[in-house]
Order: C-alpha cells, then sequence, then structure tokens
C-alpha cells in the first residue's frame, strides 16, 4: 500500500484520519465484496470481466492529481493490491492543476482532475496525441465552517448567490441578514467571516467557482471559474488536506471542501445545507449526491477521446428543477490517460500499460463501492458503460490492450 503525497503544504489536520477511515472502507470493501455489503448503496452496475483473469507481471505505475479523489484513490490502491499484488499504484494527491501539467508533460503514467480540460489546455498536449478522459467518481464540494456556539446538528442554509457575496467579500459578518433571513431561529454570531480557499490550481475550486458563476452575475464577470481564479478575498491553503486544517484552525471560517475530508473531521468542522434549482436545500449525502450526477449525466457525456472542454456537469445539475432532491454541487472526477501508450509517456513499458488499463479498469468497474462511508456514490450505469468503451479503445504501439469481451 502506497500513499503518496509531494507538494502539500499548511496544516493537514484531516489527512491522518483521511487514512484511518479509507483503511476501514477498504477493509469493509474487501470483506463484503465488490457488491457491498450490508446497508450499502445499490451498485449502478454489475462488475464486468477484467482485462485480464490472472495476475499481470510486475509493473509500478504513478499516477496524480486532485486531492478531492485522494482518500477514494488510497482505499482503492490498497484493495487493488489485494487483488493484483504485483502491481503497485502511486498517487501523487498534487491537485489537478498539477496532475494536467504533468500528464501534459508525460511524468505521470496516468492524471487525474476534478474539471475537464481547457481548450488552450488540449492545445498543448504533444503533437499527435489523443488524452481520453474517464470518469472514475463522483463527490461533493461543501460550504465547511468553523463558527463556535452553533451546534455541529444545525447545518446553516446557504443559497449560491449568498455563497457568492460571501466569497466575493460583499457579506462579511455571520449576522448579515441575507445570512440570518435563511437561518431564522439560529443565533447568528456578529464576528467577521474569514474566507478560506484553494491556493493551488484545484477541481474542487472549478466546481464551487463554476457554481457560483451560476448562481451569481457579479461572480460570473468579476471572477469567473476555473481550477484556479483570482479570488477576491480569504486565505489560500493547498489541497483538500490544507483547507480542512484551516478551517480547523480559524474559528468564524468558511470554505469549499471535498465532503470526505469534512466527514473526517467531524467535530472541529461542521457544513451547510445549499438550494437547488428546485428550491430545496439540500445537505449532502450519498444518495444525493449520486441523484445529482445521475441527472447530470443522463443526456449524455462528450465522447473518451473528445473535447470536454464545454462540458460542465455543474451547469446541468443547476439547471435541473425536476430532479428536486439532487444536491447541486456535486462534480465528476477524471483519470486522464493517453490513448496510445508507449515509452513517449513517462517511459511507459508494456507491463505498466497493462497495469494502467487493468487498474482503470477495476475501478471502474469493480471498485465503485470502496468509498461509500466517505461520501463517494458509484457511478451511474450509463457512465460506467461509456468509460468501458473507452479503456477498450487504449492501445500500447497501435496494439489494444484490452483483450476481454
Amino acid at each position: 500500500m502506497n500513499f503518496y503525497r509531494t507538494g502539500a503544504s499548511g496544516t493537514t489536520i484531516g489527512l491522518v484520519v483521511v487514512v484511518i477511515l479509507v483503511v476501514a472502507a477498504a477493509g469493509a470493501y474487501l470483506a463484503f465484496g465488490a457488491g457491498g455489503g450490508s446497508g450499502s448503496t445499490t451498485p449502478s452496475t454489475a462488475p464486468h470481466t477484467t482485462p485480464t483473469s490472472g495476475l499481470l507481471p510486475a509493473a509500478t505505475i504513478n499516477g496524480g492529481g486532485g486531492t478531492l479523489v485522494f482518500p477514494l484513490m488510497s482505499s482503492w490502491i490498497f484493495a487493488y493490491s489485494q487483488v493484483q499484488p504485483n502491481i503497485q499504484v502511486n498517487y501523487a494527491s498534487i491537485g489537478s492543476g498539477a496532475g494536467i501539467a504533468q500528464i501534459t508533460a508525460g511524468t505521470l503514467n496516468f492524471g487525474e482532475s476534478d474539471a475537464p480540460l481547457k481548450s488552450s489546455q488540449y492545445t498543448a498536449l504533444p503533437a499527435g496525441s489523443t488524452l481520453l478522459t474517464v470518469p472514475i467518481s463522483a463527490s461533493a464540494v461543501v460550504p465547511a465552517y468553523n463558527i463556535p456556539g452553533i451546534a455541529s446538528t444545525t447545518h446553516l442554509r446557504f443559497t449560491g448567490n449568498v455563497l457568492a457575496e460571501i466569497f466575493y467579500g460583499t457579506i462579511t459578518t455571520w449576522n448579515d441578514p441575507r445570512i440570518a433571513a435563511l437561518n431564522p431561529g439560529v443565533n447568528l454570531p456578529t464576528n467577521e467571516i474569514t474566507v478560506v480557499h484553494r491556493s493551488d490550481g484545484s477541481g474542487t475550486m472549478y466546481a464551487f467557482t463554476n457554481y457560483l458563476s451560476d448562481s451569481n452575475s457579479t461572480w460570473r464577470s468579476k471572477v469567473g471559474y476555473a481550477t484556479s481564479v483570482n479570488w477576491p478575498v480569504g486565505i489560500g491553503c493547498k489541497g483538500n488536506e490544507g483547507v480542512a486544517g484551516c478551517i480547523a484552525n480559524n474559528q468564524y471560517s468558511i470554505g469549499p471542501l471535498e465532503i470526505a475530508y469534512e466527514i473526517t473531521n467531524a467535530g472541529s468542522i461542521s457544513y451547510g445545507s445549499v438550494q437547488n434549482h428546485a428550491g430545496n436545500f439540500i445537505l449532502a449525502n450519498l444518495t444525493n449526491i449520486q441523484l445529482a450526477v445521475q441527472a447530470g449525466a443522463k443526456a449524455g457525456l462528450p465522447a473518451g477521446n473528445a473535447q470536454w472542454s464545454n462540458f460542465s456537469i455543474i451547469n446541468n445539475i443547476f439547471n435541473d428543477s425536476a430532479d428536486a432532491q439532487i444536491y447541486p454541487i456535486s462534480t465528476f472526477t477524471y483519470a486522464l490517460v493517453y490513448q496510445n501508450l508507449g515509452a513517449t509517456y513517462a517511459g511507459t513499458s508494456q507491463a505498466q500499460a497493462a497495469a494502467v488499463v487493468n487498474f482503470l479498469w477495476w475501478v471502474v468497474n469493480s471498485g465503485q463501492n470502496a468509498g461509500q462511508k466517505i461520501g463517494y456514490p458509484p457511478l451511474p450505469a450509463n457512465v460506467v458503460s461509456a468509460d468501458d468503451t473507452t479503456l477498450r479503445s487504449i492501445t500500447y504501439n497501435g496494439t489494444p490492450i484490452y483483450t476481454g469481451s
């Protein structure tokens, strides 16, 4: 088992707890099997045949990218090592921006991002290459806060517009009338709000700022959305781990946080419900995150070898008023891998290429229940089917790697 992180800084109060819960989740996953155990969410699709029925030759593969998926990725790596003990998977939790940069530079066997590539990032890819986009998981970004005197069972309500005004610096105190109007009966403090955000390129921030742009015209025109934006106010902390630590260590703070990091910091960090397009205030949980990604993907996804720059599951969810119980800031996390692997990309050998495809196939088809205890729902069946088509298309020097049915 290899928990591999580089480039992190700042307080990482949640990381040790994340690892403990990840190991527990992986152990439960292995005990109950890929189909889940008692009380588990029904998987979106039955596990499929893996690309090989036997053990793969020894290989080490290196991936890196978003911190949003890091707790689940760690669980996957542990569980996969029991299935393919000859394969060592390393994952660097360095942020989506760094993951995109390193897969572009050909220094990783697979990258990971919680945001699709922009047009300019596709242009920067090596000439003649095709980078595949493979949704491998789903999660949610929640408004996490640390307000002394407000019980953790009192989940404050937020609209997208109010969140935008907090993060733009227009709302500066917790007892502002716009927050109070959403939370009648809550004794809100007069203290100033400390805004926390990411300091590095981040798919978590991409999803959050995408939602703010949908919700508030000033934010949309003045700040916009991307993996890295010019934050109007606040303190920057690196990684979801760093944001969790900064919120926990700063009273009266608020920041966007991937839900697994909130779960692992329960007691020091609380989180609020967010209004969806149907007008309901939804507190993120496994069920409504899964409903959200199902709604966001029901019209279909771009092909794996297409450019995903104009695709936004956040926009799809935001504009959905028919699915009344969906959590609005729900998003995919994507594996990034070259369609034709070879020595040009991270010096990939044939054994490594086989391991990359096998690992990603296992993740999509057999590993989807591994993260339910920490807020990662299984992928919808239509997404799994699309992923399988994409993974079957991967070659090594032009020869297909996948040979299953």
